[in-house]
Formats: C-alpha cells, structure tokens, sequence
C-alpha cells in the first residue's frame, strides 16, 4: 500500500472518529476510542486464548485493525511477535465470511521507532501470488488482503518480517497459514 493510500486511510478513520466524538484528539487515539466504543470487531468463535486476550487488553488497535481492513471482518487471530515477552509487533488476522477473504494488518509496537516491515497473505501454496506491503513503517504494515474464493479453497498463508532501526537483524520472522470458511476445500501447505 502506497504512503499517500495509507495517509488518506488513516485520516478517513480519524476523521469519522473525530465526527462522531466531536472531540479533538490525536487521530490515532480517537479512531482507536470510537471503533471500541461501536464494539465494531467481532471475534471468532474459534480464536484461541492468545487471540482473545489480545483483544480484551488492546481492544482499540484490534478495532482500528478492523476498520483498516473494511467492514464484515471478524478477528480471527492475533498474534504477539515474536512473542508475547518480548513483543516487538502484533499480527492481526480477519476473516470475511460473506467474501470469503481475509485481511492482515501487523502492528508496530516499538516505541516510537519506524522499522522495516514486510506482510505478505497468499491463497493456498501460491506464494508467487501474495499481496505485499512492505516498507519503513512507524505505526502498521498492512492491509494485506486474500481471496480463497479465487484459489478454489480455504486456505491463506501469512508471512511478516520486521527488522531492527539499522535494518541489520530481523526482529520478527514469521510465518503460518490458516483454514476458514468451513466446508470443503484445500488445507494449508507450509
């Protein structure tokens, strides 16, 4: 996603917060704020317990996650990378069950810093066919959409890639694959 996409998404979800709030705050804290208090993201029956406590205790970057991604998303995992210790990013995966698509967003969670992020979500095995955003990013790499529709199954596979300041070590490398949308279809091949 191009900076200047990326400017105006943000500036259309702080915009409509601040709309509705008639506050003025800091946009980031006011699209977080407003997307809560809507209860705007609905999370999946099957996430686990790393998802849903992800989502009880950092409720306004998964809602503002959601809103990145559009409307009919539900949050289907989240994920404290590399890990929940020493988190340096966190991984926000959605599904669409109506378009079967889904949609991930990374968080950058160091303080302050911008760092080189690379997300990339692909249908199946097709790894050659990944919708990519990748750059030098403060706040979150991402959107990142897949259609399993087109691939004929159900199945997406997720990558994300952070490295330090100086852009010498890796400080997250990650990578997994999903199933959803029940029913038949391909399972997940690493």
């Amino acid at each position: 996603m191009s900076s200047f996409v990326r400017t105006l998404t943000r500036l259309a979800v702080a915009g409509t917060a601040i709309a509705a709030t008639g506050v003025t705050v800091p946009a980031a804290t006011a699209a977080e704020t407003s997307a809560a208090s809507q209860g705007v993201v609905k999370v999946s029956p099957d996430a686990d317990s790393e998802t849903r406590a992800i989502a009880a205790s950092r409720s306004g970057a998964v809602a503002l996650a959601a809103t990145v991604c559009g409307s009919g998303y539900e949050l289907t995992d989240a994920k404290a990378l590399p890990n929940a210790t020493t988190r340096y990013g966190t991984l926000f995966f959605y599904t669409n069950a109506t378009t079967t698509s889904a949609c991930a967003i990374m968080d950058n969670n160091t303080s302050g810093s911008a760092n080189y992020m690379d997300l990339r979500i692909w249908a199946g095995n097709n790894t050659a066919g990944a919708d990519v955003d990748k750059g030098t990013f403060s706040q979150y790499a991402g959107p990142v959409y897949s259609s399993t529709a087109a691939a004929g199954g159900r199945c997406v596979g997720l990558s994300a890639l952070m490295k330090n300041d100086a852009g010498t070590s890796n400080l997250i490398n990650w990578k997994g694959g999903y199933i959803f949308s029940a029913g038949a279809g391909s399972e997940c091949v690493s």
